[in-house]
């Protein structure tokens, strides 16, 4: 697809979202419908045709779990960042990134991912037991050009999602906010403890759109903090209020170990998610890693055996609830410099 082609069918897919925003309050299938109709137009046989008529079934089934979401995230999200989010994650990533990234593994003979994950920095205002960024000290950061150099190079080859992991990739906000409003065209995503979420921050997620914090949480007050620091359940709760009350979408990270296998599964942690506002849960398994790092926090049942319980718990509640194992993933860029492969 041509530069002056892309431009004008993102401007087109830009222009029906819009659309569809306006028909919320008056006749949201039909814009939910019409939304399918253009996407089939645009992706094609990206996906199946049986893609879109289960698409079209699930909009026309105001009870199902997944209108229940979407309403939701219609409901309570800026439309803005609704926009963009689906310009970003939908129109780039998904139809225009896949399309284009499937073409170049057959040019350059090897695998090129659909996203990015990075640590911009080791450095963490907290010190979790078991976290190895504890190990590699405060001082190992990316340098903002670094950073900018990566996603400019991922572009190229169409990759339109990136990840923030840590230390606390928040202790570079301002950096993580120059890159989001340097990268419009691309969707941010970023592992976070909620600390440094503050009214201003806020502010500037509203200005750029293109950014969407995955808050850890490890269970109730009880349970998180005794992983991750007295005081830190309320503090969380408090960067949640302000997300919602600013109506940004944000989600939850939770890493299941021995003290909180019982609870993050529950339909309790699950309903607590779902009122605080969190519209998406990544579940972990604990990893010891690093000097010391404390092995009684694994969970004595197999891996296997309580990600399957998580992850149809999870589901069964809750739309968008993803086990996140410890198989092969794609290799992150640490603040410390080498790419790695994660298992």
């Amino acid at each position: 697809m041509g530069e002056l082609t892309h431009k004008a069918t993102r401007a087109a897919f830009g222009k029906a979202i819009e659309l569809t925003l306006k028909h919320v309050e008056k006749d949201r299938e039909k814009g939910l419908l019409q939304l399918v109709d253009l996407t089939e137009k645009f992706m094609g046989d990206n996906f199946p045709s049986e893609s879109y008529e289960g698409a079209r079934n699930l909009i026309r089934d105001p009870e199902s779990k997944w209108m229940q979401y979407v309403n939701r995230a219609l409901d309570e999200i800026d439309p803005n960042v609704i926009k963009q989010t689906a310009l970003n994650l939908g129109f780039e990533a998904a139809f225009h990134g896949t399309k284009t990234i499937r073409e170049m593994r057959e040019v350059h003979q090897c695998n090129i991912p659909w996203l990015i994950l990075m640590d911009p920095t080791s450095a963490c205002n907290l010190h979790c037991p078991g976290c190895w960024a504890a190990d590699y000290g405060h001082k190992l950061n990316l340098m903002f050009e670094d950073i900018d150099s990566i996603i400019c190079q991922g572009k190229e080859l169409e990759v339109h999602v990136y990840i923030y992991t840590g230390g606390e990739p928040l202790v570079r906000k301002d950096d993580v906010i120059a890159l989001c409003r340097k990268h419009p065209d691309c969707a941010f995503l970023c592992f976070t403890n909620a600390m440094l979420i503050d009214e201003k921050f806020c502010q500037d997620i509203i200005e750029v759109k293109n950014f969407i914090p995955a808050i850890s949480a490890e269970g109730f007050e009880e349970t998180n903090d005794a992983q991750r620091s007295r005081g830190t359940y309320k503090r969380i709760q408090h960067g949640m209020d302000l997300l919602r009350s600013h109506s940004l979408p944000f989600g939850v990270s939770t890493c299941f170990t021995s003290q909180n296998a019982s609870a993050v599964c529950t339909e309790e942690y699950l309903d607590w998610m779902i009122e605080q506002g969190a519209l998406f849960y990544w579940i972990f398994t604990y990893m010891p890693v690093g000097t010391d790092a404390p092995t009684d926090l694994v969970h004595e049942e197999s891996a296997h055996d309580l990600c399957a319980k998580c992850e149809k718990s999870a589901l069964d509640w809750y739309p968008v609830a993803t086990p996140l194992w410890n198989g092969p993933g794609f290799s992150p860029k640490r603040a410390n410099g080498p790419f790695r492969p994660t298992y």
